[in-house]
């Protein structure tokens, strides 16, 4: 018996196959955002490199049916049967907690959360509805990236707004990345051979998309991605906090929603400062003197300190672990080294050397002296899922 896991993306469809003791036999996945068409790749349960391309295809919906049909034909291949399917889903507003059993309400309930993030739940619901389809009678179950952040308090979560602003939308600081940020506390918790629940953590998921989240006692208490995910950290094309001004500005010059919205999202970040959103040429650029590159970096880095600061002061100075997370956060020791080269004083000492080495596995790159630790952990938010997928069914 296995668990398929399914994560549709604006321009992409990622999905793996875990056993039952969560080892991952297969994956496939796909990009369809490119004007070349579509573009899938992956590993076969043989074993086997997988590729294929039709420039034909540049929708979602004929995505997954090729991705669906593929699954198909290698689950029949191997007579392997499917226990449930896993669905990361973007947003569950106020509504989930918790990892859901799908049924045609909770369904229901996800698409009134469209407004709230009109870019991927809409997509999520469509592989849901398509997994369904070509898997008939196999559970599905949704796991919200925003459910790990439910319990911030609202002193942290509510914005300083009046309540009811929108008959559509309730504003509220959400927080993002949380199957990531789950997966890392407990990856730390083994790392520190100690439990999720004695773990007071700060989490830096740093990828295209950016983040940092306060962690007590296993609780998320506080996270900079606010009511979309364009709030807090500098990412690769989204500008983090600005003043709101700005916006209200460029709308009262004559730009229109969506300029607004393409230059917040599309436009800003590290993008807006240098022109490249990609990490690896923009350290690339810098070290070969292009000024605009290094303000990036710097840009980049200060905001992190900065997250790391308050969130500091608001777990007293008692932090356990500092985590990096994510593409940029597991594989650019540069940007690691620059975050915290002035933050020796909060008690977060790296071990250079060991910084600088590839790493494969989750490792601790703390100085000896280092009075909490710096954790690296690989992200594997698909596992999660599907770990989180395994303790459910086994508790009944």
């Amino acid at each position: 018996m296995s668990t398929l896991i399914v994560n549709v993306g604006s321009t992409s469809v990622k999905t793996q196959l875990f056993d039952n003791d969560l080892q991952r036999k297969a994956e496939l996945n796909a990009d369809y955002g490119a004007k070349e068409g579509l573009k899938m790749s992956g590993t076969s349960l043989n074993g086997m490199l997988f590729s294929h391309e039709d420039d034909s295809v540049h929708d979602a919906h004929a995505t997954l049916t090729f991705v669906f049909d593929t699954w198909q034909c290698w689950l029949n291949e191997h007579n392997i049967h499917l226990c449930g399917i896993g669905h990361r889903v973007v947003h569950g507003g106020a509504h989930f907690q918790t990892i859901t059993p799908i049924t045609q309400s909770v369904l229901d309930i996800i698409e009134t959360l469209d407004n709230y993030a009109p870019l991927h739940n809409p997509l999520n619901r469509l592989g849901i509805e398509m997994a369904g389809r070509f898997f008939i009678n196999v559970t599905q179950y949704a796991v919200f990236d925003t459910a790990f952040h439910r319990h911030i308090p609202p002193y942290a979560g509510r914005y300083a707004i009046a309540e009811k602003l929108s008959d559509n939308v309730d504003f509220y600081r959400y927080g993002f990345h949380g199957i990531s940020c789950k997966h890392s506390m407990g990856a730390a918790a083994q790392l520190l051979n100690n439990t999720p629940e004695n773990l007071t953590l700060i989490i830096l998921h740093l990828g295209g998309g950016a983040s940092a989240t306060a962690v007590k006692h296993g609780v998320s208490i506080d996270t900079s991605m606010g009511f979309s995910p364009t709030e807090g950290l500098i990412m690769a094309s989204r500008c983090g906090d600005i003043d709101p001004m700005i916006a209200l500005t460029l709308a009262k010059e004559g730009k229109t929603f969506e300029e607004i919205n393409q230059l917040l999202n599309k436009q800003s970040g590290l993008k807006g400062v240098c022109g490249e959103s990609d990490m690896r040429t923009i350290l690339e650029n810098a070290e070969q003197g292009d000024a605009m590159s290094e303000l990036a970096l710097s840009l980049f880095c200060y905001r992190i300190q900065k997250y790391i600061g308050a969130y500091f002061a608001v777990l007293n100075g008692n932090v356990d672990a500092l985590i990096f997370t994510g593409g940029i956060g597991e594989n650019a020791p540069r940007i690691r080294q620059r975050i915290l080269a002035n933050l020796d004083g909060l008690g977060f000492v790296l071990d250079h050397n060991r910084n600088k080495q590839t790493l494969q596995a989750d490792m601790d790159l703390s100085a000896k002296n280092s009075p909490s630790r710096v954790l690296l952990i690989h992200a594997q938010e698909e596992r999660e899922i599907a770990k989180q997928i395994h303790e459910l069914t086994h508790m009944k």
